[in-house]
């Protein structure tokens, strides 16, 4: 890191004891950045846990179960795309598909060559936008506004029935296939995150609110057994979540009293 770049995290640290009976966990809001010429971390909280407590209740024969997740909030000095070596494109929609099309979409800078049909059959969205009657129907090339290039090659990818679903795909594909009513591709990446995904708990409760995947939800709701997993996936800004799983979470509070 140099000296203009902060990273902004959210993190959960959380024990457990043996068998997983019981587990102790706590939430911190920390900033990472350069001071003079050293990283600024931190090594440990002194509030944490009573050593006795944590000796006589957590440790199982020296050893000891942690749980962290971490959540990155916002980054600050570092550019748009900072994986060096990027997932290479499963399919191509570039110029070399252009005799195989009939409309252009621009996304940014951006242009994609697909077929109105193909789409159309899939999404209401493109249906209307190439079918109907408004003006972009006449036209060879439109212009989609608030999306982000890469996350709609994955969403093309996986409507030409490439497997592109991935941990590192899947919010990003779901964004635009939300975006543009593409039902299919949704579930298909509910599916993902119900039965493959790594991805942790607040995340997968938090996308289920917001792209409305109530399998995923229940999934997510089943797994909560705790008054620490429900403080595990409360928002710093509760206001934030979708309210009818934070009425679920309350429901799920009064009987752990």
């Amino acid at each position: 890191m140099t000296r203009n770049q902060e990273i902004h995290t959210n993190y959960i640290v959380r024990i457990f004891s043996k068998n997983r009976e019981k587990n102790h966990s706590n939430y911190w809001s920390y900033k990472f950045e350069r001071r003079e010429n050293r990283l600024n971390f931190t090594y440990g909280w002194c509030r944490f846990i009573e050593w006795r407590t944590l000796k006589d209740e957590y440790l199982d024969d020296g050893k000891l179960e942690v749980e962290v997740h971490v959540k990155i909030n916002k980054m600050v000095g570092f550019p748009e795309e900072t994986n060096e070596f990027p997932r290479k494109d499963l399919r191509s929609f570039g110029e070399d598909m252009k005799q195989f099309s009939d409309v252009t979409l621009k996304v940014k800078e951006r242009k994609f060559y697909i077929s109105k049909l193909y789409l159309s059959s899939y999404s209401p969205y493109f249906a209307t936008l190439f079918l109907g009657r408004f003006q972009e129907s006449e036209k060879s090339e439109i212009e989609l506004k608030d999306v982000n290039p890469q996350d709609f090659q994955y969403y093309l990818e996986v409507l030409h029935l490439e497997n592109g679903i991935d941990d590192d795909t899947v919010q990003g594909i779901l964004s635009v296939a939300d975006m543009f009513d593409t039902p299919k591709i949704v579930k298909k990446c509910e599916e993902f995150l119900v039965k493959e995904s790594k991805k942790g708990l607040k995340e997968k409760l938090e996308m289920a609110g917001s792209y409305r995947l109530e399998e995923l939800k229940k999934m997510c709701l089943n797994q909560i057994k705790s008054r620490a997993d429900i403080r595990s996936v409360i928002s710093e800004d509760p206001s934030e979540m979708d309210p009818k799983i934070l009425a679920e979470l309350l429901k799920k509070s009064l009987v752990f009293n």
